[in-house]
């Protein structure tokens, strides 16, 4: 099943170049195309009583210092969320973290990275934890893109924290990707999994 989605006017909103990243998220941003994906998540808020304030909305991908620090803490973007009948705010600027998963991944399984740099054992240098449950990241969700597949997930960081922190997601299965001097580690989650752990996790499906 598929939306066809109304696409509202963003009156604040702006396509900021998306710089120190990969290519093909920047691509995505700047084009606009992640755009469906947020009008859909609206969706899924309105059968909740709730809706995106997209006065409010705002990509954050500039070049300024602020922006950038932003951009590191996972705050990707901001809104506000309001209750549907009336426009009464319920959550003010709701940020969070877009991650896009490469056109041939699968759907089967929610990627959730553990390490972002694993420097080796001989190195000295103390690994960097992951999105999935890294301190100084401070995004309320995290909203998983699969464009291929036109599907999505929006998951509330402080639930899957919650959950690696209690040993609830196995840790056997991890995948590593080489990188040039660091090594990055990722364990799978099914959605059955991962929906018993983070409850409120929102999947979604999406058009252009």
């Amino acid at each position: 099943m598929t939306y066809s989605v109304k696409q509202p006017y963003l009156r604040n909103h702006t396509l900021h170049d998306f710089h120190q990243s990969v290519n093909k998220e920047k691509s995505i941003i700047d084009s606009g195309e992640h755009l469906s994906v947020i009008h859909a998540l609206n969706l899924e808020f309105e059968k909740k009583g709730l809706s995106i304030d997209f006065d409010s909305f705002e990509d954050n991908y500039g070049k300024d210092s602020l922006s950038q620090f932003r951009n590191k803490a996972g705050v990707d973007a901001s809104f506000n969320i309001v209750k549907k009948t009336n426009r009464q705010i319920v959550k003010e600027g709701y940020t969070i973290d877009y991650k896009f998963r490469d056109k041939n991944a699968s759907w089967d399984d929610f990627l959730a990275e553990i390490i972002s740099q694993d420097f080796g054992m001989y190195s000295g240098k103390i690994p960097v934890k992951g999105w999935a449950f890294c301190e100084h990241k401070i995004n309320d969700g995290i909203l998983y893109i699969l464009p291929y597949h036109k599907k999505a997930a929006l998951i509330g960081r402080k639930e899957l924290k919650a959950g690696f922190e209690n040993n609830r997601f196995q840790m056997t299965n991890r995948k590593y990707a080489k990188n040039k001097g660091w090594t990055t580690v990722s364990v799978p989650i099914t959605w059955s999994r991962l929906l018993k752990v983070c409850p409120k996790t929102i999947l979604f499906n999406y058009d252009n």
